[in-house]
This record gives structure tokens, C-alpha cells and sequence, in this order.
């Protein structure tokens, strides 16, 4: 194993940041009356009544999609990504996940664990005050006081190695002729306007354009889905983009995403796709996200070890 005999001692820790899901109707209230309580959700002060009043009005109907797809999976995605990376270590550090809005979270997985050196990786390509930064506030909270140095890796969609991962499952429905859209969870313009979100999403798509160019694809879009509510939201979204461009075969990435859960399984795989066949649409596929796949977890072993200096 390579590191060096200066570090050889210090315990170091790697955890993987996710917001969670819902494997039961349970779990699906708490998810989401965490996630409306979460001042980067919501920053006004009413959020503890519009925190009750969605998870009230919302958690039966959304549980019923929840159904159609058995429950998110992100955690049994996650937990195989977990044990391929662990190989991959080496023993070199430890390698957990914490959800930010169900369990396990940041203090359940430190309870009775001392480490001189922790990694926060969220598994979002790109910085988003609502993900990324609720996350390390999370986090942050947790630490605060704590005799443990903390590493924090706030985006990666830029990372060539990274984006071979996206590269490789396209390729498996490219079509010639065909149009890629970039499905990206959307935001409040109000929070986008103060965020660096949109401009690193258009700045991936403008990367992956460039490397998918001689695939044939008729053209590329970045669209958004996962609108909430009647305030205006980043556009264009998936419905419009769908619209435009029928009856053509379409191909979806779900480039926010890195692990498949009810956003990917529910929303494209079902919602939409059923929205496209009312557009005439007769060819609609949906890419994989990374998931546990054995390139992402080299991915991950990689950046952890370029960060903690273990290369």
C-alpha cells in the first residue's frame, strides 16, 4: 500500500454523504420532515409549519410511488459501493455513509469511533448550497470542538476519471439520431440566483458534449425535473424538453445524481416516460447512475487517497 511513514499512524475516515430515502412509509415522513425543516431548504422561519403541513399532505401519495418502485434502493446501492471501496482500501482508512435526512447520520456513524482524519464526500457532482453545504452544516455541527481534522471535497464534475463513469453508461443506449437530455433535480430560482449550481451544471454538459460528440446524438439538452410548488423554478424542464423535441428517440442521464434512488427510479423511469409516450414518443431510455459500479468506487479510493496524501 502506498502512503506515507509520516501518516502511516493517523486513523483516517471517509464518509459518503447522501440525503437519504425512504424504505418505508416511516422512514418517508421522517425524510421528509428533515429535509423542509432544513434551513437550506427553507430559510424562513415558517419552515417548522410548512415542514408539518407537506409531510402530512405529501408522505401518502408519494409513499404510493414509493410502492412502484419497492422502496428507494440508495441504500442498498450505497451499502455495495461501500464494500467494494472497502477492498479497494486496503485498511488504509475506513469507509462509511451517512444520510442527511434518515438514518444513519454523521453521529451515529462517529459514536464510539476516535479518528485523527475524516474525508466528507458528498456524492453530488456539483456544489448546491441545498445538498453539498446542508450537508457539511451537518456535518460541521457534529465536529465542532472535536480534536479531528476534517477534509471536505465540495464538487467533482469536472474530474476526467468521473466522467468516464457517465461516458461508459450512455454508451450503452446511444443511438444515432437520437437526443440526450441531461436531466438535472431543478431549484427555486430564488436559491439558484444565489448559487453556483446552475453554472456547474452547464459547465458539465458543456465537458460531456464534448467528449459524446461523435456519438451520433442529434443534439443535447440540459433539462430539469422534481419542481416543487408554485414558486418559479430553473427551466427548461424534462415535460417542455420532451415536448419539443417529439416524437425522436430520447436518451436521460440523471446528471445530479450518482446514486440511483426515487428521483431516477420513480421519476424518469415511470413519471416521465409515460409523459414522452403521450408525446409520441416511442424509444425512451434511462441511463444508470454510477451506483456501485467497480469504476466508481476506483473513483472514489482515488480522490479519498489524492485528498488524505495516501498516493
Amino acid at each position: 500500500m502506498a502512503f506515507s511513514l509520516e501518516g502511516a499512524h493517523l486513523k483516517r475516515a471517509v464518509i459518503l454523504l447522501n440525503m437519504g430515502g425512504a424504505r418505508s412509509k416511516k422512514e418517508l415522513k421522517e425524510f421528509l420532515k428533515n429535509m423542509f425543516l432544513d434551513k437550506r431548504i427553507i430559510a424562513s422561519k415558517l419552515r417548522y409549519i410548512i415542514s408539518a403541513l407537506i409531510t402530512i399532505s405529501r408522505s401518502g401519495k408519494a409513499w404510493k410511488n414509493y410502492e412502484l418502485i419497492g422502496g428507494s434502493k440508495i441504500y442498498e446501492h450505497t451499502q455495495n459501493l461501500i464494500k467494494k471501496i472497502e477492498v479497494l482500501s486496503l485498511g488504509d482508512y475506513d469507509i462509511f455513509f451517512a444520510m442527511r435526512y434518515t438514518a444513519p447520520k454523521i453521529a451515529d456513524i462517529f459514536q464510539g469511533r476516535d479518528y485523527d482524519e475524516a474525508l466528507l464526500f458528498p456524492m453530488y457532482p456539483h456544489f448546491s448550497t441545498t445538498t453539498t453545504l446542508s450537508s457539511f452544516d451537518d456535518a460541521d455541527r457534529f465536529f465542532r470542538g472535536k480534536n479531528i481534522k476534517i477534509f471536505k471535497i465540495e464538487h467533482f464534475f469536472d474530474n476526467e476519471r468521473f466522467n468516464e463513469t457517465i461516458v461508459k453508461s450512455i454508451k450503452k443506449h446511444a443511438k444515432s439520431g437520437a437526443y440526450l437530455i441531461f436531466s438535472a433535480h431543478s431549484l427555486p430560482v430564488s436559491i439558484a440566483k444565489k448559487d453556483i449550481y446552475e453554472t456547474h451544471l452547464k459547465k458539465h454538459v458543456e465537458i460531456l458534449s464534448e467528449r459524446l460528440k461523435d456519438m451520433g446524438f442529434a443534439d443535447i439538452h440540459l433539462a430539469y425535473q422534481s419542481k416543487l410548488g408554485p414558486v418559479k423554478w430553473l427551466r427548461p424542464s424534462l415535460d417542455e424538453v420532451l415536448k419539443t423535441i417529439a416524437p425522436s428517440p430520447v436518451v436521460i442521464y440523471p446528471l445530479s445524481f450518482t446514486i440511483d434512488n426515487s428521483e431516477t427510479d420513480f421519476e424518469l423511469e415511470l413519471y416521465y416516460a409515460n409523459i414522452a409516450k403521450n408525446y409520441g414518443i416511442a424509444s425512451y431510455e434511462v441511463c444508470k447512475a454510477q451506483n456501485d459500479s467497480d469504476e466508481f468506487a476506483g473513483f472514489i479510493d482515488q480522490k479519498a487517497r489524492e485528498i488524505l496524501r495516501l498516493t
